[in-house]
């Protein structure tokens, strides 16, 4: 086992205003959790400095002329055709040093990636990365440069099985979209419903196209759910579908906005289904690349992130500062002095029984339509 922890300080270094839900310094509360909590200590693990990725790799998923506007953007000389492409909004808005920023984002995936591909690690870690959203041309729900389709791009073009597993809150409609025919990539993303949620899209129904059909999975989730029912629809769907494509490498989108004290998402979840789900998720696959994605509860996300990480290598964390004076303090973590929330989080009542009954119907639908194209 060796697995790198991708970071750099520069991540923290920019600001989107102080209104707007993404926080960069997500990355090093993160960081810093993992000192605390003595995370990064271990003899198999490497903290990893990554580079911004150059023009080419971001040509892998991005059109050169939408790089050129971005490029723009990071000086902030606005053109209306930014406008176009998502640039200058209020979700995506353009912002001094935005180019320099995102590409070291990208850069930190794509080296997690070849780390991967190319040496003997079996995991890697960006918590700075999963922005699933942005398309080929456009920026979109704060995401502007897509990593996980690079990610994904440079990985089957090495001829390799990759399965991409999103259970951020809100739906990879960028990566459904760039791979919707591509029977190269498995993508299973678990998520709160288009119904209620941006991008409003991740619909059972969805299930690809042409050689993707069945290779594009979506777990919608009604507003409410709780960890019992979403451990249930985990558990029904993605074990046996990851099983029979049995990836080379899994890319898992672990966004930590499924947590109930997030402000932009309606699941009922502590941070204990998330690492359950991707306990299961390392166990099915030999290599994983575990990216960051959504969560804007700065620090209960970053708790989960930490925990995760700690999932992943299978430690256990070991808080260095408790009952000491004056040590590192974050939020409600600083109470607990613990990662991981006490117990589960149930529902009773009309909502647990609606909520429970919608996500039956869903796994049932997939069951139906997806499984027997799998052989399941």
């Amino acid at each position: 086992m060796k697995s790198a922890f991708l970071y750099s300080e520069f991540f923290s270094h920019y600001d989107f205003g102080a209104l707007h839900p993404f926080k960069t310094t997500r990355a090093q509360i993160v960081y810093e959790l993992c000192h605390r909590y003595h995370l990064l200590d271990s003899p198999w693990i490497e903290v990893i400095k990554p580079e911004p990725l150059p023009f080419e790799q971001l040509t892998l998923f991005h059109d050169s002329e939408y790089l050129v506007l971005l490029q723009a953007a990071s000086s902030k000389a606005f053109a209306f055709e930014m406008l176009g492409c998502g640039l200058g909004t209020e979700e995506n808005p353009v912002i001094e040093g935005l180019y320099t920023l995102i590409s070291l984002s990208a850069g930190a995936t794509y080296r997690g990636a070849e780390l991967l591909a190319l040496e003997d690690f079996t995991l890697a870690f960006n918590v700075f990365g999963g922005f699933h959203h942005a398309g080929k041309a456009h920026a979109e729900g704060f995401c502007y440069i897509n990593d996980v389709g690079i990610a994904l791009s440079y990985l089957v073009e090495r001829g390799l099985k990759v399965a991409c597993i999103d259970l951020d809150a809100h739906h990879g409609n960028g990566v459904q979209d760039a791979f919707y025919d591509d029977n190269r990539v498995l993508k299973i993303s678990l998520h709160e419903s288009g119904k209620t949620l941006f991008p409003w899209s991740g619909f059972e129904t969805e299930i690809g196209e042409g050689a993707g059909t069945g290779y594009n999975i979506n777990i919608p989730l009604p507003q409410g759910t709780d960890e019992e029912t979403y451990l249930y629809a985990f558990s029904e769907i993605v074990p046996p579908v990851m099983e029979a494509f049995s990836p080379d490498i899994t890319i898992g989108v672990f966004g930590a906005d499924t947590h109930h004290t997030d402000p932009l998402t309606h699941l009922n979840m502590s941070n204990h289904s998330l690492c359950r789900a991707v306990n299961i998720i390392a166990e099915l696959s030999p290599k994983v690349l575990a990216l960051g994605a959504g969560g804007y509860n700065v620090y209960n996300s970053a708790r989960t992130w930490s925990l995760i990480w700690a999932t992943l290598n299978k430690l256990e964390p070991e808080d260095a500062f408790m009952g000491a004076v004056g040590g590192m303090m974050y939020g409600p973590e600083a109470e607990s002095g613990s990662l991981e929330e006490d117990s589960l989080i149930l529902t009773s009542g009309t909502t647990k029984d609606t909520t429970h009954k919608e996500v039956v119907r869903v796994v049932d639908s997939i069951k139906g339509t997806v499984f027997p194209l799998w052989g399941i």
